[in-house]
Order: C-alpha cells, then sequence, then structure tokens
C-alpha cells in the first residue's frame, strides 16, 4: 500500500549488469537481504569491485541495510567479508552461518563499521551525478512555500507571452555555460530550476563580474530580470542575483560531490592482513541440544566481541562425525589472559589455544 519509485540497478552510472545479476538472482532465490552482514553471506560481489559498490551506495541502492554515509565509508570491509566468505565456499569450508542451518537465528559477526554522516545536500548531489535525476526529493523542496508566500513567479510559468515584463525568480542551479562577448567579455548562460520547470538565465558582463561567485551549480538563488525572447527561447536577462533565501550565508551551496573517500581505519584494516596476527582457535562439541549449542556460541561470540584486536577466531565444532572449521573473518580479537578466562569459563581450558598467524 505504499507508493515508490522503481529505478533500475543498471541504470546507476558505473554499475553493470554483470555486477548486479548475481545480486539479484540470489535476492530472488532466498528474500530479501535482511542486513549488511546477510548481504556479505549471501550475494556474489565476484563482478563487484570498490567503484561499483560505492556508486550503489551513494544511489540509494542499500539504504535499507544501512545508514549510507556509514556503508559508504566502510565499502573495502564490506567488500573484503563478502570475498572471505564466497572463498570459504569455493574450497568447502563451513562458516558460522552455515552452521545450524537457516531456521536457527545464529549471531551473525558484525562488521563494526565506523558511522559516517552524509548531509541531504551531499545525498542528493550523489543522485543527481548517478541517477540523472534527484530521487529521493529536489533541493529546492525545502524552499517553495516560502518562494509561493514571496510571491516569486516560477520558473515554468515564464513564457512568450511575459516578454518585457520584470519578474523576480526563485530556483536552484542546474548548470553553468561560461560565454564571451564580441568584446571578449566573460558572462554566463545559467540554467534556473524549480519543481515546476527551467528558465535559462543570461548574466552579462556587469552582473557577472559582480556576482559570478554565487553562480555555481547547486546554489539557491532569488534572480531580478526582463524577459526575453531569443528565436523559439524564453530567456531572463538578469539584472539582480542573490543567495535565497536572502541573508543565508556560503555554506549553504553548493552542492557537495563526494568523488574520493578517505580510507577509514577499519577498511584499511580490511584491505591489507596485519604482519603478526595470531589465532585464537576454540573447539566446541556440537550436542543433540540445539538450543543450548546455539546459546553457547551466543554466549562465545559476545564474549569476544568485547575484547577487539587483530587476532583471527576460529570456530572448530565436532558434531561427532566431522570437524567444521568455522573462520570468523569479520571478527579480530586482542587475546589476553582476562579473554582466556572467560572463555575457559564457558568451554573448558583444553578447548581455548592460541596459534601462530599464517
Amino acid at each position: 500500500g505504499t507508493q515508490a519509485i522503481r529505478f533500475g540497478l543498471n541504470a546507476i552510472k558505473n554499475v553493470g549488469l554483470g555486477a548486479v545479476e548475481p545480486i539479484m538472482a540470489e535476492r530472488d532465490r532466498s528474500g530479501e537481504y535482511r542486513s549488511i552482514e546477510d548481504f556479505c553471506r549471501r550475494a556474489d560481489l565476484s563482478g563487484v569491485n570498490k567503484r561499483v559498490m560505492e556508486s550503489l551506495v551513494k544511489a540509494g541502492a542499500m539504504d535499507t541495510l544501512g545508514d549510507r554515509g556509514t556503508l559508504l565509508g566502510n565499502t573495502g570491509r564490506i567488500l573484503s567479508l563478502s570475498q572471505r566468505e564466497q572463498r570459504l565456499r569455493q574450497t568447502g569450508q563451513s562458516t558460522m552461518f552455515d552452521l545450524w542451518g537457516e531456521t536457527v537465528s545464529v549471531p551473525l559477526p558484525s562488521l563494526d563499521m565506523v558511522a559516517g554522516e552524509v548531509s541531504k545536500r551531499e545525498r542528493l548531489g550523489w543522485e543527481k551525478e548517478l541517477l540523472g535525476v534527484y530521487l529521493s526529493e529536489h533541493p529546492f523542496s525545502p524552499y517553495v512555500s516560502k518562494a509561493a508566500s514571496e510571491n516569486t513567479t516560477l520558473c515554468g510559468q515564464v513564457d512568450a507571452e511575459m516578454e518585457g515584463q520584470v519578474v523576480t525568480v526563485a530556483g536552484m542551479v542546474a548548470s553553468v555555460r561560461q560565454l564571451l562577448t564580441r568584446d571578449g567579455q566573460p558572462s554566463a548562460s545559467v540554467m534556473l530550476e524549480d519543481l515546476d520547470g527551467r528558465l535559462e538565465v543570461m548574466a552579462w558582463p556587469r552582473v557577472y563580474a559582480a556576482k559570478k561567485e554565487l553562480l555555481q551549480e547547486g546554489n539557491v538563488l532569488l534572480v531580478e530580470g526582463r524577459v526575453k525572447l531569443r528565436g523559439d527561447r524564453v530567456q531572463l536577462v538578469c539584472e539582480k542575483i542573490d543567495r535565497y533565501p536572502l541573508g543565508a550565508e556560503a555554506g549553504s551551496g553548493p552542492l557537495l560531490q563526494r568523488e574520493d573517500v578517505p580510507p577509514t581505519a577499519l577498511e584499511s584494516q580490511a584491505d591489507t592482513e596485519t604482519a603478526g596476527a595470531r589465532r585464537l582457535v576454540i573447539n566446541l562439541s556440537q550436542t543433540g541440544d540445539e538450543a543450548g549449542d546455539v546459546a553457547r556460541l551466543r554466549k562465545v561470540i559476545d564474549t569476544l566481541k568485547c575484547f577487539p584486536g587483530e587476532d583471527e577466531v576460529s570456530l572448530m565444532v565436532d558434531d561427532g562425525k566431522k570437524v567444521f572449521n568455522l573462520k570468523l573473518p569479520g571478527l579480530r580479537v586482542g587475546h589476553d589472559q582476562a579473554l582466556k578466562q572467560r572463555l575457559v569459563e564457558l568451554v573448558g581450558e583444553e578447548r581455548v589455544r592460541l596459534e601462530a598467524g599464517d
């Protein structure tokens, strides 16, 4: 019963069919992805590089799995966990996700992502860049009511019948084209838009020289000028330009473009193996008490999360017929006496050991 807009993933800039078809196939086969960890476990991301992942996140395709800014700042870690899960499947190794099947709620290893914040303007800028449209809302939306109350003219309302009239228009700069007059003076053709339409605004040398710092894509402006016809095109020859609303600070625009995101500490850790890392091995025995086995595993995982560090973790689970090596690629710990004591209390001293890493 909720209205929505469908936008094909293949239409996102930098994203192709080869990257998204396996993701969609798994979703259609086994249902919606429930979390970012579930996505890493199930989706085949062999055709997805960091640029593709960033584009999916920026465009909003993964909003149901986490905050857009946080996911963007941790794309390297997301891809690293997915790649490790895929390698384990390909080599026939089990992971903690597979142990008791889909019907039992097994704790997932948290990615422990570094939180990241993005502004609404930044998010809308990404949508325009990658989708070609503002999908979630138009940047001018917050100004519509104010503009209407002040009797400013909408961009889409300026037509040929208004030739010669002086009008005041509020809108957002959609594009700027630099021009030179016949005598070589700089000027500009500015495309102004609101929710109703677009209007070409001509800023000739005098106005351009005084206000060129305002003529940047994403800025919301109040423009006063005279309507002119040039062939079949309607233009507004600008006389005055100000930020809108009047008195707005420079920080209100333009829309930010975020092409390169510095790697976070966690992302860098995911991309490279830490020198000298050790491996903590914990042995568990699977019993006939399925609920008890899951509860014990939960306690072990919760305990490990309380001791973050650089050491790898492996769970060796014996079901009576075969021993499963359950590596936890999304979880690293700092082994010390306190952690060892906690684990000994849960599983016994003979079931906990520390080994040199690979």
